[in-house]
């Protein structure tokens, strides 16, 4: 036999093999597409929910109230603060309610007379410098808050006596503990626009805060 011939043998038998590796091929990925498709069709359908905003949870009213995307850069009447700017202080995670504010510099004496007030469900918000040298808020008065009738309070600062305050029925937001008293000198501003953790807290704008995060809302309660 030639070599010419044994060649073109070689070729054939070879083109053949191919020919059923491709033959196999399509066929599997064709079995593939039928059975994604049947399954699209007849499995079962699993619809997104609706989010339910009646359980305040920041994460819901986001999806109502927050609608741009955040490839987006836009002013929202609904302000979302910095992510990991706050610890979770106070024995409610969730809170919410109209906001009054404080300002004032390692000195807590308009923090104590604000929350001598009754509170009728407010959240005391209060600028402290982000000063990490002493505490704007301990037991006592954190405890007079709740009695007084104040949903929460949110701190630029710090706070003492975290384990009592952590067993009261109230919402307390602060950057984070230490264990010295804050001074009386100053006094401060009360109910003055403040901003701190990337949004800004007027009096009379709404929080929304739990373990997700904190919403700040000029249009009231959301």
């Amino acid at each position: 036999m030639s070599s010419v011939s044994v060649v073109s043998r070689l070729l054939a038998r070879r083109a053949s093999v191919l020919s059923e590796r491709a033959e196999s091929l399509a066929l599997c990925q064709a079995r593939s597409v039928a059975g994604s498709t049947a399954s699209s069709q007849d499995g079962p359908k699993t619809a997104t929910p609706p989010p339910d905003t009646t359980r305040g949870a920041t994460a819901d009213l986001c999806d109502v109230h927050v609608t741009a995307s955040v490839d987006v850069v836009t002013e929202s009447d609904v302000q979302i603060c910095e992510a990991g700017y706050f610890r979770d202080l106070g024995g409610n995670l969730a809170f919410s309610g109209k906001v009054s504010t404080v300002k004032c510099f390692e000195n807590n004496p308009l923090v104590r007379k604000a929350l001598e007030e009754e509170g009728h469900g407010r959240v005391l918000v209060v600028d402290g410098g982000a000063s990490k040298r002493c505490a704007l808020l301990g037991d006592n008065i954190a405890e007079m808050a709740y009695k007084n009738g104040w949903s929460g309070i949110i701190i630029n600062g710090c706070i003492r006596d975290s384990a009592d305050i952590a067993k009261m029925p109230l919402g307390v937001k602060a950057i984070t503990t230490y264990p010295l008293k804050s001074s009386k000198r100053d006094v401060g501003l009360r109910d003055v626009a403040v901003t701190f953790a990337g949004a800004t807290f007027r009096p009379g704008d709404w929080v929304h805060a739990d373990g997700d995060g904190v919403l700040v809302s000029k249009k009231g309660r959301l």
